[in-house]
């Protein structure tokens, strides 16, 4: 079986993980091959779409018309995608595609009538077959509902809406962490919207990224015999629900028909040790030995010669100026390892357990645990996803504001966050990967942008090196740098992107407005008559500081571990509430640094002087 130069042994080759990913038979592989490679959609010899209107709305499925088996190697059938994209650039794309708007529209049942009022629904059944088939099983569950819109919504606000019950989710990854590699979003054509779903499904229905088209299909394949009978799926099909089989009435939420019903809220329990170590690889701590050793050795330094250096990256080794440093070949030889991965059994660049300081979902737990730093209130959805649902349906009950941001465990730049006040999107986004839902702040001190006279949301980005805890040393960088958002703040359309984010830098340049700490102090100040920043930059480096001890306060795994050898350098992200109040956002580790050192001659040979010279120079850092 071949087609031109690509045999099927290349198919495997490239594709094997993912046919056992998805539970695909191996039986299948060699029809699945085969369509694939002649573009074969030949689902519509084998099923029909059905539809029923009533009074509460349409109701599809998709029926066999003849009896099928699953090891039959040609019942495996593709399934295109209608549209794929990133659900941050999604509104940008129905606006420049009035025929993709026209689409979405029919396949999520949405029409220019719905947007403003009720349908008028009638009771009969409508075919796309001309033979008959029975109305669809009535254990089987319909998650196609009917579109409720606010009069103001338009018909691009009702898609981006609706399309949660219907997109689906696959990350093809080229790099460890890159553009390239985040997730994707997709909706399938118009047969594989239709398949119902079913506690008891009888197909399965799974992406595969099919690489020598560089695309995308849906395979459907069938689990149980099909006898001339509806087929469904389970739309909970996803590695959460498989981990934790007990959610699975909170992971079936987005496509509930009614209200989510308001139990009992659920007491949320401070994180355990078992919290900081489930999933995760642990970082090698030194031995006592180790420890005097280094201790030895690092009294005996010639601080007055050449630092040695060893490193991954030379953006800012090459901005040196004063401090005299020869790069090495071989780590052995070095004084210093300047490296930006994480190595977990290196002791030179990192502090042993840093993680609980800069993988979010655990300085989440670390702030909520000590009542330190001021964070706002996070979910570690992976862990705590019922106990985040309970504490948002609640609130919702309450008339509180429920806007939240949610971000991956670890990542930054931006990189697959959203903000969200709909609980069916932030339930569907844990399928793209761990995610952690943060509290929002809706009322941030905005900033009146010079260039464009927009009030925008900004944070700020400090530079914090550590070195020494227990007993904790740390310092401050007294310059730090602001990032803006582009647009007027507003909480109208929580998927602007320019209105909501303020990391640019990494996309388009020209939305960066680049300004320094005195000329940020000066208009701030203006701005806002009742900021004295001086008194401003004392909450923060408390909150700094707060963090930082809420980091050293328990031992390894829950906290930091102290070894001589190691200094730290942290990206941490400030934004300040309405009756300005700092609050902090993140800890990043080995930050990007070239704004600094682009801003600031001064920063590179700041940073190696406080870190491994013991040169404090208190005009230009400030301890915390």
């Amino acid at each position: 079986m071949e087609f031109g130069d690509y045999r099927f042994e290349h198919f495997l080759h490239g594709h094997k993980d993912q046919l056992e990913a998805g539970g695909i038979p191996p039986e299948l592989w060699g029809s699945l091959y085969s369509k694939l490679m002649q573009q074969t959609f030949d689902a519509g010899n084998y099923f029909r779409i059905l539809c029923e209107e009533t009074d509460d709305g349409r109701n599809w499925s998709v029926f066999a018309t003849r009896n099928l088996h699953p090891i039959d190697e040609y019942n495996i059938f593709l399934i295109d995608h209608a549209w794929t994209f990133r659900p941050q650039q999604a509104r940008e794309q129905l606006e420049e595609h009035p025929q993709l708007v026209d689409r979405m529209a029919r396949l999520l049942d949405i029409t220019a009538v719905s947007v403003f009022s009720p349908f008028p629904f009638i009771g009969s059944l409508l075919t796309i077959s001309l033979s008959d088939a029975p109305l669809p099983r009535l254990e089987s569950v319909d998650a196609r509902l009917c579109c409720i819109v606010n009069e103001d919504d338009t018909m691009i606000d009702a898609i981006l809406r609706k399309m949660w019950q219907y997109i689906q989710t696959y990350t093809v990854r080229f790099k460890p962490v890159d553009e390239e590699g985040m997730p994707v979003w997709y909706i399938m054509d118009e047969f594989g919207v239709r398949i119902s779903h079913s506690d008891t499904p009888n197909v399965r229905v799974v992406p595969l990224y099919f690489i020598p088209h560089n695309a995308a299909y849906s395979v459907v394949f069938l689990i149980k015999e099909v006898a001339d009978e509806e087929i469904c799926r389970d739309y909970a099909d996803n590695i959460l629900a498989r981990r934790q089989p007990e959610w699975r009435r909170y992971l079936m939420m987005p496509w509930l028909e009614k209200e989510f019903e308001l139990e009992e809220e659920i007491e949320r329990q401070p994180p355990d040790e078992n919290f900081f170590i489930s999933g995760r690889t642990l970082d090698a701590l030194p031995t006592d030995a180790d420890q005097q050793l280094a201790v030895e050795a690092l009294k005996k330094r010639d601080l007055s010669r050449p630092l040695r250096i060893y490193a991954d990256g030379l953006q800012m080794i090459e901005s040196l100026s004063e401090v005299k440093y020869e790069e090495v070949c071989n780590w052995r030889d070095a004084d210093v390892l300047w490296l930006k991965r994480h190595f977990l059994s290196v002791l030179f660049v990192i502090f042993p357990h840093e993680s609980c300081l800069t993988v979010k979902d655990l300085l989440s737990a670390i702030l909520m645990d000590q009542n330190g730093g001021e964070g706002p209130t996070c979910f570690n959805l992976n862990t705590e996803l019922p106990l985040f649902v309970s504490y948002f349906l609640h609130r919702q009950a309450n008339g509180l504001e429920n806007i939240w941001i949610i971000k991956p465990w670890n990542l930054a730049r931006g990189m697959d966050m959203f903000v969200s006040n709909d609980l069916r999107q932030i339930i569907r986004l844990t399928e793209s990967g761990p995610k952690i839902a943060c509290k929002y702040v809706e009322h941030p001190v905005l900033f009146p942008r010079v260039d464009n006279q927009c009030r925008v949301k900004f944070d700020l980005r400090y530079i914090v090196f550590v070195t020494r805890v227990r007993p904790l040393r740390a310092y401050v960088y007294n310059n730090f740098w602001i990032r803006f958002a582009l647009n007027e703040f507003s909480l109208h359309r929580l998927d602007d992107v320019n209105t909501h984010f303020t990391v640019f830098n990494y996309g388009d340049d020209t939305k960066v407005l680049q300004m320094e700490c005195p000329k940020f102090i000066k208009h701030i100040e203006e701005a806002h008559p009742c900021i004295k920043w001086a008194n401003v930059q004392k909450q923060i480096n408390q909150v700094l500081r707060n963090a930082l001890d809420a980091a050293c306060h328990w031992d390894p795994p829950r906290g930091m571990a102290k070894n001589a050898q190691s200094r730290a350098m942290y990206g941490a992200d400030v934004m300040l509430k309405w009756k300005v109040q700092p609050t902090l956002l993140e800890f990043n580790f080995m930050p990007d640094c070239e704004r600094a050192i682009n801003y600031y001659p001064d920063f590179a040979d700041t940073v190696f002087r406080t870190l491994f010279l013991n040169d404090i120079n208190p005009k230009l850092v400030t301890e915390i």
